[in-house]
């Protein structure tokens, strides 16, 4: 039976976590207040989007963190929804599972719509859901029953190679190509690992663009939680 993995192996006060209701598909990017042996509890000072949806007590919700050498994953519930400024939520962990981080760059969490086809000449595709990206890389998430049309198989496998026509912008589209390096479930379909193996100086361009206003979407957080923190200095013990 494997070790039980604690929070207190990687997690830290004053970290940045991601987190997702389970009735939405957007990561939040949360500051870590305090934690203990089974529960987390975070800010919603930083982003909006918990304040704008309902969120109850017993609510499912998901966490990540990645550090150099792994990427956590957590699943846990609201136990607790503090209203006093600075507000804060804290989340019950149930379950932890622990992977080696051998991504080659870091992965940005989007939600972008995207049409998947055996290859660039093919007139009919399969829409898809891409969930994360980078400038070599993405994963998307695929109906079952569509997967059948883009492969003889009836599955995708490792090193199939596929065609992807990716909507950045309800109007901008980039396209390359791309090969399978891994499966794994997902609760609305299938979720696959893609390596980017060409795409053009165009697209390339494109897709370098979005990729930066991504990074700079993420440094403006991380430069936030430096002034947030110190304004709630309280909470670093």
């Amino acid at each position: 039976m494997a070790d039980k993995i604690m929070l207190s192996e990687f997690l830290d006060v004053g970290k940045v976590i991601k987190t997702k209701h389970y009735n939405s598909n957007n990561w939040v990017n949360n500051l870590v207040y305090s934690f203990n042996n089974d529960s987390i509890e975070i800010d919603i000072g930083l982003e909006k989007d918990y304040i704008e949806n309902i969120i109850m007590i017993g609510d499912t919700m998901r966490c990540k963190y990645s550090t150099d050498a792994f990427e956590y994953t957590m699943t846990g519930w609201v136990s607790r929804i503090k209203l006093e400024h600075p507000q804060s939520i804290t989340i019950k962990i149930h379950e932890i599972e622990r992977f080696l981080n051998n991504r080659k760059s870091y992965r940005y969490d989007v939600y972008l719509c995207s049409i998947i086809k055996k290859n660039k000449d093919d007139k009919k595709g399969v829409f898809a859901i891409v969930v994360n990206l980078s400038n070599i890389g993405l994963a998307f998430v695929v109906n079952e029953d569509l997967e059948k049309q883009l492969s003889k198989k009836g599955t995708l496998e490792k090193g199939d190679m596929l065609f992807f026509e990716l909507y950045i912008t309800s109007r901008k589209k980039v396209c390359f190509e791309g090969v399978i390096k891994g499966q794994s479930p997902s609760e609305k379909g299938k979720k696959y690992g893609v390596e980017i193996t060409h795409i053009d100086k165009e697209d390339r361009n494109a897709l370098e663009g979005f990729i930066n206003r991504l990074e700079k979407k993420d440094n403006e957080i991380y430069n936030r939680q430096d002034g947030f923190w110190s304004k709630h200095s309280k909470y670093n013990k």
